[in-house]
């Protein structure tokens, strides 16, 4: 029979105090800073009003992570509402409570058991407060952040997220609405712009925008876009046109939004999936980009000829880590754009991917000679693209050997038999070739699975 584990002393002391609530609230001068996250998760639990706003006006420590304790969205409503009352009371004093170090609200969605981690009570992560100035030119107090992350959709925001908004917007510059990760899928400006209007644009690091069907939308967000200057990942993800637009409305659409890149200047990652809309005019999209980008990724696209000869000549593709043209036909285009990029990110790139870009014999003996040079690659995906056998072991011999001098190379071929292949990775540096014939029945080619330093790429 399991005996039940007694509570300890501070478990005991806790619950005494909050018997008392005046005895809680006076004593929140002396108790120690470790019993606040324990004291405060009992009282919004047991819903001690006087208690919450008391401990949210003396917490000791720099962030409240408040998006730790979201379970159900009533309560959480409530709550949120009382320590928000705390908030004014704690923004209308004059001398605020000397324990009181409450620079940010963090509202993002987290595991509970992060609560009991005294790091989540750091600012790790957040910017730093400007003080607010007054009309006299003295700094009159330093700003509250509010964190959050947000997923924008066509239906207007929920209720908890209508009040947050509203109750920033009210403080009259004191608080600020911070997003590191914003969402929007099928965007609503008539919804959403009182939203982007109160929200610190600047603080906005990663931005996904996915289904975008009606272009207009893109041309009201661009100014949004451009304020985002803290931006560092942004993801365009299925963009198109549901209903027709003559040339000279197209082109200004397109000129008004990829214009704001010019302002991206944090950008590092960039990724554009199925973006039909953009097609033929990405080579605009990446003249404004000023800054060299870490990732770009392409994922089926139809690229333009304008598109593809243009995209290694620009700034912003120069020192590439990670470039990725996944399902981008290459059939029919030349390769030279390729190899040019090549050669440029040689001594950045880390990874390739040109699965299914379906490249010929001819196309990949053209860009042999840059990957040769690329020093850094270690990860380098060949999935479906139609190559012979010499190519292949010309490939394997000449290129990625040279990168694998501990660990085993092996080039698979693409087929229902691979399955049952043996992928355990033998220490010793060579080179593996799967008897095509055997597994495939096709003697001159293959669909190739490459794998640098012992990291398989399927």
């Amino acid at each position: 029979m399991s005996c039940k584990t007694p509570p300890t002393l501070q478990e005991l002391a806790e619950d005494s105090l909050l018997k008392n609530q005046d005895l809680a609230i006076s004593a929140l001068d002396d108790i120690p800073s470790l019993f606040f996250p324990s004291l405060f998760k009992k009282a919004c639990r047991n819903r001690y009003v006087g208690i919450i706003k008391a401990m949210v006006q003396a917490w000791p420590f720099p962030c409240l992570p408040l998006g730790a304790m979201i379970s159900r969205k009533t309560a959480y409503r409530r709550i949120l509402e009382i320590i928000l009352h705390g908030f004014d009371a704690l923004l209308l004093q004059e001398v605020p409570h000397r324990r009181c170090k409450l620079k940010v609200l963090d509202l993002r969605v987290m595991p509970l058991k992060l609560w009991n981690r005294l790091p989540v009570f750091g600012t790790a992560g957040c910017s730093e407060n400007p003080a607010v100035v007054g009309h006299s030119g003295t700094e009159v107090k330093q700003q509250v952040e509010v964190l959050i992350d947000l997923v924008l959709k066509e239906n207007p925001l929920d209720s908890t997220e209508s009040f947050l908004v509203q109750w920033v917007d009210n403080r009259n510059g004191f608080v600020r609405l911070c997003c590191c990760k914003l969402q929007i899928w099928a965007m609503s400006m008539y919804y959403h712009r009182k939203l982007l209007e109160t929200l610190d644009l600047d603080s906005i690091q990663e931005l996904s925008v996915y289904c975008i069907s009606n272009p207009i939308c893109l041309l009201n967000f661009a100014p949004y876009l451009g304020r985002m200057r803290n931006l560092r990942c942004l993801v365009l993800s299925h963009l198109w046109q549901a209903f027709s637009m003559t040339p000279v409305e197209k082109q200004q659409v397109i000129t008004q939004f990829t214009s704001q890149f010019l302002k991206l200047k944090c950008l590092q990652i960039l990724h554009l999936d199925t973006v039909f809309f953009l097609e033929g005019h990405l080579d605009e999209l990446f003249w404004w980009l000023k800054t060299p980008l870490e990732t770009l990724s392409v994922i089926d696209c139809n690229l333009s000829k304008s598109d593809w000869i243009h995209i290694s000549e620009f700034q912003c593709t120069s020192q590439l880590k990670h470039l990725n043209l996944k399902w981008v036909k290459l059939t029919h285009l030349s390769p030279e754009p390729l190899r040019v990029l090549l050669l440029k990110s040689a001594s950045t790139l880390v990874s390739l991917d040109l699965e299914g870009c379906q490249m010929m014999d001819s196309q990949l003996s053209a860009i042999l000679p840059a990957l040769r040079c690329c020093t850094q690659l270690t990860k380098f995906n060949f999935h479906g693209n139609y190559v012979s056998m010499p190519i292949l072991r010309e490939l394997a011999y000449n290129v990625v050997k040279k990168k694998s001098q501990q660990s085993k190379i092996r080039l698979i071929t693409n087929c229902d038999h691979h399955r049952g292949l043996d992928f355990e990775v033998i220490s010793q540096p060579h080179i593996v070739f799967v008897d095509v014939d055997r597994t495939t029945g096709q003697q001159e080619q293959v669909l190739l699975y490459a794998i640098c330093s012992g990291e398989y790429v399927l």
